[in-house]
């Protein structure tokens, strides 16, 4: 499974999972990915096959909802939660790193329009 780290999440969280031979991109890392629209972003993770790593499960829910309204399909959703995952915590990023290693580890049987929120 290849992922693609909302703006939400740390470049070293990514980097840490690429460093265990995970395909991992972070969209921090690029202005044309950081820049994008949360729906524009989710296409462009869909066009890479890339499930989407997000803490913005409101505004995504209410995209892909839209979208299997008119037949669109992505390529998965990780959410998680701001709260569990604080970017301000002294166990963020190693945390999140751990949670989807296990993800990862064990990927949903989709291949597209799962999502998946983070324990």
């Amino acid at each position: 499974m290849k992922l693609l780290f909302d703006v939400h999440h740390s470049r070293l969280a990514a980097e840490r999972l690429r460093e265990e031979g995970h395909d991992v991109v972070a969209a921090a890392d690029d202005p044309v990915l950081a820049s994008l629209p949360d729906d524009e972003l989710l296409r462009a993770a869909t066009q890479a096959g890339r499930a989407l790593v997000t803490e913005n499960a409101r505004d995504l829910d209410r995209i892909v909802r839209t979208w299997a309204m008119t037949a669109e399909h992505h390529a998965g959703l990780v959410f998680t939660s701001p709260r569990r995952y604080h970017r301000g915590s002294r166990s963020y990023p190693a945390n999140l790193v751990a949670a989807l290693r296990t993800l990862l580890a064990d990927p949903p049987g989709f291949e597209r329009d799962w999502i998946h929120w983070l324990p």
